[in-house]
């Protein structure tokens, strides 16, 4: 397949890290370029030029998905500056909606490409992160370590096939939110 009129190189590497992600959700970090490839509906030449080795890939993957949990978060922030406005676009982001889906595939991925070199480590320095962003957000440690602990435990469990029912995610999301109200 060549390449497709109009679709610039940024274009391409959405497309295959989109593929790639769908590819290591069904079939873990085993999965070839062959396969992200035929995902993309593109030549394993196509995914090299832009991801010379399948570990660039899965790094690039990681920190794709991280960013992007991010950016998901940042735009649900509240203006002004009470204290727990980014723990509580934290748990919108986690909870609101189907949103839980979205952090059990993340989880997992990143469970998936641990392996590969690199992933581990910005896994790491994305933790540190929160972890810092976090601490600045003005509520206790225990509020804090409480949130960002149980968001994970819902999302690996949906990420296992265990999603909650929406009332416990409700439920959750409700006493989450109730750690960031002033005066806990």
């Amino acid at each position: 397949m060549g390449r497709t009129a109009g679709r610039g190189p940024e274009d391409t590497k959405r497309l295959i890290l989109d593929a790639a992600k769908g590819v290591v959700v069904e079939q873990g970090a085993r999965a070839t370029l062959d396969d992200v490839a035929v995902a993309a509906g593109l030549t394993r030449g196509a995914v090299i030029y832009h991801y010379s080795s399948k570990n660039a890939l899965w790094l690039a993957l990681a920190q794709d998905v991280t960013e992007q949990f991010h950016r998901d978060v940042v735009d649900l922030l509240e203006g002004g500056s009470a204290p727990g406005r980014l723990a509580r676009a934290f748990i919108r982001a986690s909870l609101e909606g189907d949103n839980i889906d979205t952090v059990g595939e993340r989880l997992f991925l990143l469970s998936a490409l641990a392996a590969a070199p690199g992933v581990a480590e910005l896994v790491a320095e994305d933790g540190a992160r929160w972890k810092a962003e976090l601490a600045e957000d003005g509520l206790s440690v225990g509020a804090r370590t409480v949130i960002a602990n149980a968001v994970d435990g819902a999302g690996l469990m949906t990420g296992w096939g265990l999603k909650p029912e929406r009332d416990e995610l409700v439920a959750l999301r409700t006493e989450l939110e109730g750690l960031t109200a002033p005066g806990r």
